[in-house]
């Protein structure tokens, strides 16, 4: 009989000792603590380095156990475990004495895990409630106290717990809450906060301030029980305030198009795994412009819908969302710095939340008369001067059996015209005779050079805007020439640091000069003539007065309004359109829709002091010169302006029309003067 005792005795002894070492070998390795590193929200900061928004699947901003005040690490011990500085990684003792209690209110009241065993199960082992887990996780928490510090463990544990709402650790928590850093908290506050993990949706403050006020008051009283604070500041603690910030609306971070091409970007150089790095992400965002930009759009698209009789955006139902295209009315605006890069905001359209379809980078439309600055640009280059005269009259071509008669916006024509004034009033038959001269293929090539990606037909109407281009390109290829003739590539993020400070991403300045700084000066000094006597001229109505150039765009049937223009160190464009191409309004045009918007972004650009010129680079001349025939002028022309050339290609024989005559009393000076004012 003893030995089928002592055989079963052994047999059991044996089973265990196996069972054992079954745990033992499929513990996690404890080591791995050396080199875990937790999920971690990825933050991004505009230009000025101010954040903007974080992007995570655990919001987690690891701090050091030295910053993190006495008073919530004595919070969390008395309330958890208040035996931690004297257990060995499990405690018998609370262990016998909830097991007691669970077993006398029949249910699970009250747990006997240690901060260690807590860290151990969040880090490595699953939440079900079962012997063999919570047998390995005691086991896990003795190997850990064996290796690590009480202060490691606790630095471990207080970046790992949940505090809800997807924060995770104390800073993370503190900031969410309080909206300060964790070393700034005061004890109500550090008591509130150690009491929200033992059920952070049933103890949030912002769901029941009654019950986390009754929690956080358990954790004080715990605090006094461990002799950690008196009862005198435990009371007074008692009757503070919960001093949470309000969270009643968060607002969204300004600029979710511009951030949703940033999270791509990101993409597309370290993968999804991005969004647990912990990464700063330094953009070029301005925030305060972005937010300007996001309202103004708003603001005169509701505008537009009312002196065109549209369906305002605000009667369409919240089905919308979801959907790539829209009914209502958009818009897209980019503003960048020419010689950067930098984008300092963009607009891809009027709701995210609708529509993730970026309309500045993604979209592509017709960009109307906006396109003729790349085949002025063209001309300029291959020898032809702003003065020289083009025909401004009807034409007539027959193209693949088809006749192509196109018209001016007015339905006028104007004869013999300078270049400079063919640009400004946008003509249409001027500009296709001009591309008969220049080449389509060679329109083509120079608007490459300038920035334009998008494929580009190579047809007589291509001037007039034809093909199909994103805001972005003409954004870019208009920077081009306000960069004197440098293409740089467009940026959105500067760069990238890791968790440890390491800079592990960089921008590349991408510069080419593709165009000679003369001619893009000339150009310029065309583009200006668009505000100050040409389609643009609104903008001078509007209050406008800084030097700038640009140009409108307008498609047939008033579907695609375009304003891009810039002033030194700034460019922008907008669009205003449908999604589905189809009329905004009658003589709705780029001047009407996107220049009241591009004025009103750039007032906020533009120093309240007076801003410089365009400078002038080496190899330019002036000379005066009659308006009717573009060669020099004499004291009899009647119309005269002073105009500019590239040294050498300046005219150099006088007007012959007005080469007789009695000498008026005027001067030329004094008629351009008069005629200005």
């Amino acid at each position: 009989m003893k030995r089928i005792i002592y055989g079963i005795l052994a047999f059991g002894a044996g089973g265990f000792l196996g069972f054992f070492s079954f745990l033992l070998r499929e513990l996690p390795d404890y080591r791995a603590l050396e080199y875990y590193s937790p999920p971690l929200s990825t933050r991004i900061y505009d230009i000025k380095g101010r954040l903007v928004d974080e992007i995570y699947v655990e919001r987690r901003i690891p701090v050091s156990i030295k910053e993190i005040p006495d008073t919530l690490i004595y919070a969390f011990i008395a309330v958890e475990d208040r035996d931690f500085y004297r257990h060995w990684g499990i405690n018998l003792k609370a262990i016998i004495r909830a097991a007691i209690k669970n077993i006398i209110k029949r249910r699970i009241v009250q747990g006997g895990s240690t901060i260690t065993q807590q860290l151990a199960r969040n880090l490595f082992l699953t939440p079900e409630k079962s012997f063999i887990r919570k047998l390995m996780e005691a086991l896990l928490a003795i190997k850990i106290e064996r290796h690590y510090s009480k202060e490691e463990i606790l630095e471990m544990y207080l970046n790992q717990i949940y505090f809800g709402a997807g924060n995770y650790g104390v800073e993370a928590a503190s900031r969410y809450y309080f909206g300060k850093s964790v070393k700034e908290l005061t004890l109500p506050e550090c008591a509130l906060l150690a009491g929200i993990p033992k059920g952070p949706a049933y103890y949030s403050p912002y769901r029941d301030s009654i019950r986390a006020k009754r929690r956080r008051n358990v954790v004080l009283r715990a605090m006094v029980e461990a002799g950690y604070i008196t009862e005198e500041r435990a009371e007074k603690a008692m009757r503070a305030p919960l001093g949470v910030v309000s969270r009643e609306e968060k607002k969204p971070p300004p600029g979710p198009y511009f951030l949703k091409e940033v999270k791509r970007e990101l993409v597309s150089l370290f993968g999804k795994e991005y969004l647990t790095k912990g990464f700063s992400v330094y953009t070029t965002m301005d925030m305060d412009l972005q937010r300007v930009v996001d309202s103004l759009v708003e603001v005169h698209l509701q505008r537009i819908e009312r002196w065109y009789h549209i369906k305002p955006k605000s009667e369409y139902p919240d089905s919308l969302i979801g959907k790539e295209m829209t009914p209502y009315l958009q818009a897209a605006v980019v503003v960048m710095e020419p010689d950067s890069g930098f984008v300092l905001a963009m607009v891809g359209g009027r709701d995210i939340r609708h529509s993730q379809f970026n309309r500045a980078i993604q979209g592509r439309r017709q960009p109307g008369s906006s396109f003729k600055v790349f085949l002025y640009t063209a001309a300029l280059d291959n020898g032809f001067n702003p003065s020289d005269l083009i025909l401004d009259a009807p034409i007539i071509e027959q193209i693949q059996d088809k006749i192509y008669a196109p018209a001016n916006f007015d339905s006028s024509f104007l004869g013999w015209i300078p270049l400079r004034k063919a640009l400004a009033l946008s003509r249409n038959t001027a500009s296709l005779r001009l591309v008969k001269e220049v080449g389509v293929f060679t329109v083509i090539d120079y608007a490459r050079r300038l920035g334009i990606r998008s494929p580009l037909q190579p047809v007589l109407s291509l001037p007039l805007g034809s093909s199909s281009v994103s805001l972005l390109e003409m954004v870019n290829a208009f920077g081009t020439i306000a960069n004197y003739g440098v293409r740089v590539k467009p940026v959105f993020i500067k760069r990238v640091v890791d968790r440890y400070g390491n800079e592990i991403y960089h921008f590349d300045y991408e510069r080419e000069r593709v165009l000679d700084e003369r001619t893009a000066y000339m150009v310029i000094n065309m583009m200006k003539s668009v505000f100050d006597e040409g389609t643009a001229r609104y903008a001078r109505r509007l209050g406008f007065k800084y030097p700038a150039a640009g140009k409108t765009g307008t498609t047939n049937d008033f579907t695609d309004t375009w304003f891009i223009g810039f002033i030194p160190g700034v460019v922008c464009g907008v669009w205003v359109g449908f999604d589905v191409p189809k009329t905004i309004g009658k003589n709705a045009t780029g001047a009407s829709c996107a220049l009241p918007i591009w004025v009103d972004v750039m007032r906020t650009m533009v120093d309240t002091s007076e801003v410089q010129d365009f400078p002038e680079p080496p190899g330019i001349v002036r000379r005066y010169i009659c308006t009717e025939t573009g060669l020099l002028a004499t004291p009899y022309c009647p119309k005269v302006r002073e105009e500019v050339f590239i040294e050498g290609n300046e005219p150099v024989e006088k007007c012959y029309l007005h080469g007789g005559g009695k000498i008026k009393e005027r001067t030329p000076i004094e008629r351009i003067e008069e005629e200005w004012r």
